[in-house]
């Protein structure tokens, strides 16, 4: 497409230099005839200008909205991809990337672990201090959980509370360190947020090794089972009291308040 414009003012330029080659020669044979052709010679040389300018100019507004789509069309499909809340990947995105890493895993013959993550206690946060507090509770989940991962890991949120993390080249081992970095950070939000409860994090990991002959399906459902053994752990914490000493969860104060 860009060709054929820069094709057609180069024909252009072309086109007015032969033209006024030819009516130079036309002058030169009939140069006795009273009217000369150099009259129209200047008319026509400002015609072609105005064509090569014209042509110049609509290619170079033609650039300009090509780029303004591009980057219009760029801002949409980042949208499209990402969850606005938390500024990670959304749903769809994540089960695709999910997918992707997988085929690349089983090529390559590489390990690859997802952990399911969910937010303890959101629901009480919400009723007891509004959905603004929830939500912003939700933000700074998704931001420790970023911060915990390397360049090449990937979140995605699933929706409400809950997270999907991919860790492409990584065995089990590896993502329980990437958790305990996770578990490190929290406790250290905790005690500096100066918040009515405490955050805290149910999870499950689940692995895909090339000796297995595991599906995508398997690892997801497996991940989402262990995750919700730990929440049923953590809410039975919740209502005791009882501290957990294997994963740091501290006893309740005093009256409604919830340390998770």
């Amino acid at each position: 497409m860009r060709f054929g414009r820069w094709k057609f003012l180069i024909m252009n330029i072309i086109s007015m230099m032969i033209f006024i080659i030819i009516l130079g020669m036309i002058n030169l044979k009939i140069g006795r005839i009273e009217i000369k052709l150099e009259v129209f010679i200047f008319p026509i040389i400002l015609g072609v200008l105005f064509g090569v300018v014209n042509t110049y100019l609509s290619m170079k507004r033609t650039k300009y909205l090509e780029e303004e789509i591009r980057e219009k069309t760029k801002e949409f499909e980042y949208h499209a991809a990402m969850d606005d809340m938390t500024n990670t990947y959304n749903r769809k995105m994540g089960l695709k990337m999910l997918k992707n890493y997988f085929i690349l895993s089983k090529r390559h013959k590489n390990n690859l672990s997802i952990c399911y993550v969910d937010i303890d206690g959101l629901k009480y946060v919400n009723d007891s201090f509004g959905h603004v507090e929830g939500d912003e509770l939700i933000r700074d989940i998704s931001e420790m959980l970023r911060a915990s991962l390397r360049e090449s890991d990937v979140v995605s949120r699933m929706g409400g509370d809950e997270f999907l993390i991919i860790l492409p080249e990584c065995g089990i081992e590896g993502a329980a360190k990437v958790m305990k970095r996770l578990r490190e950070t929290i406790g250290l939000y905790n005690e500096v947020s100066q918040k009515n409860y405490r955050a805290s994090v149910s999870f499950g990991i689940s692995e895909f090794s090339p000796s297995n002959e595991r599906t995508i399906k398997d690892l997801l459902a497996e991940a989402d089972n262990k995750m919700y053994v730990m929440k049923k752990e953590n809410a039975f914490l919740l209502k005791t009291g009882t501290k957990n000493n294997k994963w740091g969860h501290i006893k309740l104060s005093r009256k409604k308040r919830q340390f998770f």
